[in-house]
This record gives C-alpha cells, structure tokens and sequence, in this order.
C-alpha cells in the first residue's frame, strides 16, 4: 500500500477490463492540457478517450509493456494509471502481470498509435493540426533514434495519467517509482516525453530534460481560443524529452569507493 498524510491507495496491474476507466481517466487528466484542447478543434478532433480505448487492448498485449493502476484504498476508483514500455533486456516474471479477461484480438494492431504517425496526405497542408502532429512525430522518432538506438536497453514511458481532483497526492510519484526502482536495480536509464504540465513532476522524481521542443501554438490554430475573448492567443507549449538515471546502490558506490582508495 501506498500512503500519503490524508490518502491511502494501492498499485496493481491493470486488467483489459480496467480499459474503459483507463481511457476515460486520460481523457479527464488532459482537459486543462492547452494543446489536447487545441487539437480538439481541428477538422478532425481529437479525442483523448476514444485514442486511447483504440490503443490500450494491443499495449496490454504486448509483452514488453506493463500497465499500472492505482486504486483508493476507501472507494475502490481508479485515480491513476502508468504504461511501462521497455526493451533490451529481461523483466523478471514475477513483476509482470498475469492477464484476465482478454478480448478477442481485432485489426487495431496495424492501426497508427496516433494521427502523428500517419504519413501527411495531399491535403494535410490545409489541415494545422496534422500538420503539427507531423511536426511533433517527426522530432519523436528523431529523439527515439538518438536516445535508443537498436541494442541499448532502456526503459521509457508510454503514459501516464492521474485523475484531476486526486493530483498532487502522491499517486503519480509511486507509478513512476516502479519503474525507476528497476532502472536502479537493473543499471538502464529511462526516458519520457513529457507534456507541458507534467514536467515538474518527472523532475521531482529524478528525470533530467535532455532537450526540449517549443512550440508557437497559434501557428498551427484552426481557430483562435474560444471563450477567452478578443485577441486571444494559444501562446507556447513546450515538450520536453526526459531521462532518469539509475542511481548507484550501495554495494557499486562502496566498490566504487575502495577502486579509488
């Protein structure tokens, strides 16, 4: 269990029937996100739940991937959850999850994670917002192959989510725990692209911005912000690509220390 001064709650593995509650709690997380509120404009909206209702069966399917929930201790609710990809190296058995109740496998497999990653169309110039998704695609895969090129093994985040009226608790802190807690232990690093609000937190917990993607929002509005009367401007999001690395335990620091005596 997990505890803070005012809240108790639990960390599991998620379940394919955790799905519906997964998605919706992303989708609450990011409503005061200015870009996902931004995107949710374009010609083609974008929706956070129904993403990610469209990507979470294949990524609690894939091996290399662990899916974390935390739950109140009180209540029983999902108040956040965390992906976990990694690759180049083992996980031991008993920290990965034993799945209940998988659907049937359908053909999302071969669907783009995202409208990022779809190769622009002709028209995709008419379009700013998938011009931006290709802009930001385009420098994620640029960073994935600098940051983990074939044969290093890392671990990185493939999401994380906590519900808004329970942020600030501590939750999200103990998701990205158990994962740093293997980097430690496993001697790998770990790596996250962080979205604008969330950066402090990853900081607080041990990650360094490498480097950092700013972007002028207005440039790639459909239209101005709405509701915030004349002259209104989106301003500037910033992207910041993450590292955590693994700290020295204590058997390698007093080996380290008799080396150098």
């Amino acid at each position: 269990m997990e505890a803070t001064p005012d809240f108790n709650f639990t960390i599991h593995h998620a379940q394919f029937d955790d799905i519906p509650n997964i998605a919706q709690l992303s989708a609450d997380s990011f409503q005061a996100d200015r870009q996902t509120q931004m995107k949710a404009l374009g010609k083609e909206p974008f929706d956070m739940k129904a993403d990610s209702l469209l990507r979470m069966p294949n990524l609690m399917r894939n091996p290399r991937c662990v899916i974390l929930k935390a739950v109140d201790s009180s209540s029983g609710a999902m108040v956040g959850h965390c992906a976990w990809g990694f690759r180049g190296f083992q996980v031991d058995k008993q920290l990965l999850p034993e799945r209940e109740g998988e659907p049937p496998a359908d053909d999302s497999a071969n669907r783009p994670r995202s409208t990022a990653d779809v190769e622009p169309g002709p028209d995709s110039g008419d379009d700013p917002i998938k011009r931006l998704e290709a802009f930001t695609g385009r420098d994620m895969e640029a960073w994935m192959a600098d940051v983990m090129p074939d044969g290093v093994p890392c671990m990185y985040i493939v999401g994380l989510s906590v519900a808004p009226g329970f942020q600030g608790r501590g939750i999200g802190s103990a998701l990205l725990r158990w994962g740093t807690r293997i980097c430690d232990e496993r001697r790998v690093f770990a790596w996250v692209h962080s979205s604008e609000p969330a950066w402090r937190m990853y900081e607080k917990c041990g990650f360094q911005t490498i480097r950092s993607l700013d972007i002028d929002l207005d440039e790639y509005a459909p239209v101005p912000p709405p509701d915030e009367g004349p002259g209104a401007k989106w301003g500037h999001y910033v992207f910041r690509y993450m590292k955590y690395l693994p700290k020295a335990s204590d058997s390698s620091s007093r080996d380290e220390a008799e080396t150098r005596t």
